[in-house]
């Protein structure tokens, strides 16, 4: 997960809907260390000294805002003009950031601190003041001579605000008057509908409880995510048979919601002059609506694969009939729990085909007070990275139990850390902010990478297959579950622009179709009961407007780096890093499609289906072997 200017949610599939509580020893509790890479917490205060320190910055940040109006009248004179005022206007927003990110990281050390949460909303709301403040901007420079406008563009002072105004006027027919978009950005936080949303499936449901090994236990998010990797298959079957009619009980109001959500994506796409709200929502970051589209008939014509895969499970499982309650538990187990040394040296290990600059960054990020590692009381649940703070450098936050699931996460999030900090050594503020397109990729191609390594120097078939299973599980959690939502997603907003109001029960009617189509259900390969079918209104994402499918597109394009950086380091190194160290100065689209991998083409989903028919051939024959 990667927090830039965005709210973005995690490729770590398990969704993120409650703030599990965890407690710590009293000892530790009782005298805390200093912040240190050793003891697993983050020191904030290299973002600012003292929370007065922050308290003064959120003023001046304030006065700075209010001060923006002044570049309106005089922004369209001259290049130099607009050069002043976009210099303005970027040191606002690199300074409304670092203050944001202090607010967000202190708030989500303890979700229970009321006084944070304050601030967190205070920050939020200088964040909105800014987005209002400069909503003159493109509107004005859309007013302009295009001509005029691109023969500035060759003007050295404009070199670092090139790439935004080469957006602006790609995007000029689909920008409103001033007044509009002021208003848009003014109306931004109350047009979300992710906060009730968030709000009743976090606080107002009344979630079952199950007795599980004589124990009473609440099946929220966190305990459904726990309870349905149970190896007692008893245990998953009752844990779905509780927890989806639960869901099922609030569809109509959860499909109100989502259904408004759907509208206003379509109603502004419509607003903006837009063919559909699919290329609303890609055009932000330059992302030609075909890459979704072959994402989804490239992901279609392997279902083959994915049915390949579920029967396997079905094998290793040992069960007559595979059904949905029988997705999650690892294919095997392992012995082996890890520690947080463990996992820094693993992930530095594992990215050594990165070079000795990318490891050099690594060494010094993960052996810092830049990470807070560890569950608490009150800590915000699963992980992410925030590099929004320009000038200082990333934070990560995640929740390190010693499974391999958090090696993984670590090296998930550091990827997108260094990502960050090559993006940093290479280009000004305004060409830093990547977008979720390019991010993902590198935080998975740390995860592949490490899993590659894993698979190589396993030491007994068990082993072997634990992390063949690891893999084949990325693949079906991350590609084909991701388009599967892809493909929901784009068929409720057609529905929608065809004049459709998305009710519960059609959303559940929708998702049903798509479920049973990827899971092999007419083929016999899968059973689903249809309370399952109530798995969209769990799934946040669908709030977010088209961003799950980067998720597919991420991996795919992950898995073909880490091929050719195992397979040829000293070409794809190079190619791999340039898409890095780029960051937002071009589109995320080109980037890769010029370091080799168009996400326009069957070619990258064909070779990711290619590795894990290679990985499920190598999980037959050890089973083969050891059956025998």
């Amino acid at each position: 997960m990667i927090f830039n200017n965005k709210k973005c949610t995690s490729l770590t599939l398990g969704i993120l809907l409650a703030s599990t509580s965890f407690t710590l020893p009293v000892s530790a509790l009782a005298q805390p260390e200093p912040p240190s890479a050793k003891n697993g917490r983050w020191n904030l205060a290299d973002l600012y000294p003292s929370l007065a320190d922050w308290q003064q910055a959120l003023k001046d940040v304030s006065t700075q805002i209010d001060g923006l109006d002044a570049y309106q009248d005089t922004l369209t004179q001259s290049p130099e003009a607009l050069a002043t005022a976009l210099d303005a206007i970027r040191a606002v927003e690199k300074a409304t950031n670092r203050v944001q990110v202090y607010s967000s990281l202190q708030a989500d050390e303890d979700l229970r601190n009321g006084e944070a949460q304050s601030r967190q909303g205070r920050a939020q709301q200088i964040m909105a003041n800014f987005q209002s403040a400069i909503g003159y901007l493109r509107p004005a420079l859309i007013q302009m001579d295009r001509d005029t406008l691109s023969n500035w563009l060759s003007n050295a002072k404009l070199e670092d605000h090139h790439r935004f105004l080469e957006n602006v006027i790609r995007e000029a027919p689909h920008t409103l008057s001033k007044q509009t978009e002021s208003a848009l950005a003014a109306l931004g936080p109350v047009m979300s509908h992710e906060t009730p949303y968030s709000l009743l499936t976090n606080s107002d449901i009344e979630w079952p409880t199950l007795v599980i090994d004589g124990e009473s236990v609440r099946l929220d998010a966190a305990g459904y995510s726990h309870w349905r990797e149970s190896k007692d298959r008893d245990v998953r079957q009752r844990v779905f048979d509780a927890y989806w009619p639960a869901w099922q009980q609030y569809t109509s109001t959860l499909g109100s919601l989502l259904n408004a959500q759907v509208q206003q994506h379509v109603t502004e796409a419509k607003l903006r002059h837009y063919d559909s709200a699919l290329a609303a929502s890609l055009s932000g970051n330059d992302i030609p609506t075909a890459v979704y589209q072959q994402l989804i008939d490239s992901t279609n014509a392997h279902l083959d694969t994915l049915h390949r895969y579920l029967k396997l499970r079905q094998r290793i499982l040992g069960v007559d009939q595979l059904h949905y309650y029988d997705i999650y538990p690892p294919l095997v187990e392992l012995d082996r729990t890890f520690d947080l040394d463990g996992a820094r040296q693993m992930t530095r290990e594992a990215t050594q085909p990165l070079g000795p600059h990318y490891a050099k960054l690594l060494e010094r990020a993960t052996g810092s007070a830049w990470t807070s590692a560890y569950p608490s009381q009150g800590k915000r649940s699963g992980a992410y990275m925030n590099g929004s703070a320009y000038d200082v450098h990333p934070y990560v936050l995640m929740n390190f139990n010693g499974s391999y699931g958090d090696v993984s996460t670590y090296a998930h999030e550091w990827g997108h850390g260094i990502h960050s900090m090559l993006t940093k050594e290479n280009q000004p503020y305004p060409t830093s902010d990547y977008s979720i397109f390019t991010a993902e990729v590198a935080s998975t191609t740390n995860e592949q990478l490490l899993v590659d390594r894993m698979i190589r120097q396993a030491k007994t078939p068990q082993e072997k297959l634990f992390y063949i299973g690891q893999a084949l599980e990325a693949i079906r959690g991350t590609y084909f579950r991701q388009a599967q939502f892809a493909e929901f997603e784009l068929a409720i907003h057609q529905a929608a622009e065809s004049g459709e109001q998305l009710s519960g029960d059609r959303l559940t009617q929708m998702y049903g179709k798509i479920l049973r189509q990827y899971y092999g259900v007419a083929q016999g390969v899968t059973d689903i009961d249809k309370a399952d079918y109530a798995e969209w209104a769990y799934i946040p994402h669908f709030y977010y407007d088209f961003y799950v499918y980067q998720y597919a597109t991420s991996i795919t394009a992950a898995q073909v780096f880490a091929h050719g950086l195992v397979q040829d380091p000293d070409v794809w190194r190079d190619r791999y890093l340039n898409v890095l160290s780029q960051g937002g100065a071009e589109s995320g689209y080109q980037l890769l499609k010029d370091a080799g991998v168009d996400l326009a083409t069957p070619e990258p989903y064909d070779q990711l289906i290619h590795d894990m028919d290679q990985l499920l051939d190598d999980a037959e024959m050890i089973l083969n072997k050891t059956s025998t």
